[in-house]
């Protein structure tokens, strides 16, 4: 960064020396028509001072200004005419305004009261007496105006650029705030979607593998006893050990963009509650009222999963005489779940606290339904769902659906 600073200096000060020079040579070439050495050597010796402040002019703009001051100084002490080599003040009294902060503005008031007044008064010392006062004083004016306008531009100039650059850092804070704030999107959305693919995981092989201890514990009891029970039990856990996986491969299909794909089936619906309820066992009944409506995927799914996760917990807590009931309930403007059982869940300490009822709840009340689980005033365990329905389904949902 040192480096680059310095080189960057050094074709300032090029430049401006470059500057510099073009001056001197320009306003010293109309000295040469001087009337006598007494006044040419003087004369060539302030031009090429004064002229010289202009190298310094964006690397040190007060030090040009002091420079410019002592050549002016020179001029009106030893000679008692204007020279070109004043061109030279508008651009270095620019730069100060340019390139220096607002304390520069006192040594500039200095410099253009001081030059303004005492450059005139010696340029109009030789006129005549009645228009020496008007010609100084028009000089003077002149030279403020001079002065202050160069100097103002100088302001002017510096402030826009601030200004700009000011915008370019406020830009550019916000596009990384912008940046910053997608990533947090980003990362929260795929916290959500990891949640959701853990819920969905339960949700399968907890139901599954409890029918699947249900079942091989029957099989087991009844293997001496009644064979032919055992063997529909060990088909019972085949098929459920089947559907698992085939709910798996759904699941990490959606995560991978191939939901698509013929070899994954589609998302459980409500159709499907009764076989979910058959496999769970003979303890469990199902009681539908009403006709299956048309339903969102989503509607469908939430309601199957309640449905599948009441029946799991029910298998893992209530004991194993415990029966439980099923009920759905179609009507206009939402489906009900409503599963209860007499068992001994409802004395388990973690029922209410654990991901599955806290799953449920989660799933129902993102689709603006209302959501009850907790034990019976009788004894047992109740869970209670109602999804609400969309009050109109367009065409178009109906023809993808």
């Amino acid at each position: 960064m040192g480096m680059f600073e310095q080189s960057r200096d050094r074709r300032t000060f090029a430049v401006d020396g470059a500057l510099a020079g073009a001056f001197a040579v320009g306003t010293t070439i109309p000295l040469l028509a001087a009337p006598g050495p007494g006044f040419l050597w003087p004369a060539f010796g302030w031009s090429v001072l004064m002229c010289s402040s202009l190298a310094f002019r964006r690397l040190s703009p007060l030090l040009a200004l002091g420079v410019l001051t002592a050549a002016g100084t020179g001029m009106v002490a030893t000679l008692h005419v204007p020279l070109p080599a004043l061109l030279a003040v508008p651009p270095v009294v620019y730069s100060v305004g340019r390139y220096q902060r607002l304390f520069a503005s006192f040594f500039v008031i200095l410099f253009g009261v001081a030059g303004g007044i005492a450059g005139p008064v010696t340029w109009t010392r030789e006129l005549a007496a009645e228009y020496r006062f008007l010609g100084a004083a028009l000089l003077v004016l002149l030279c403020f105006a001079i002065v202050s306008l160069a100097y103002l531009w100088g302001r002017l100039v510096r402030e826009r650029r601030l200004a700009e650059s000011l915008d370019r850092e406020i830009v550019t804070e916000r596009f990384v705030a912008a940046q910053r704030q997608s990533a947090q999107e980003i990362e929260l959305a795929e916290g959500r979607a990891r949640t959701q693919v853990a819920q969905e995981l339960h949700d399968v092989l907890a139901h599954s593998l409890s029918i699947i201890v249900v079942q091989a514990e029957g099989a087991k009891a009844l293997t001496i006893k009644r064979p032919e029970a055992a063997v529909d039990a060990l088909g019972v856990i085949a098929q459920t050990g089947r559907s698992s996986i085939a709910e798996v491969r759904r699941i990490v299909a959606l995560m991978r963009g191939d939901e698509g794909s013929p070899s994954f089936g589609p998302a459980p619906t409500l159709a499907q509650i009764p076989a979910l309820v058959d496999g769970a066992g003979a303890r469990v009944t199902l009681e539908v009222r009403g006709e299956p409506p048309v339903v969102p995927e989503t509607t469908g799914l939430t309601a199957y999963r309640v449905v599948q996760e009441a029946v799991t917990n029910f298998l893992k807590h209530a004991g194993p005489t415990a029966r439980a009931d099923v009920r759905l309930c179609y009507e206009p403007d939402g489906v009900e779940v409503l599963v209860r059982d007499d068992g001994i869940g409802s004395m388990a300490p973690s029922d209410d606290k654990g991901s599955g009822v806290r799953g449920m709840r989660d799933r129902v009340t993102a689709m603006g339904g209302v959501f009850r689980a907790g034990p019976r005033p009788g004894g047992g365990y109740e869970v209670f769902a109602r999804l609400p329905l969309p009050r109109r389904i367009g065409v178009s949902w109906l023809r993808e659906a």
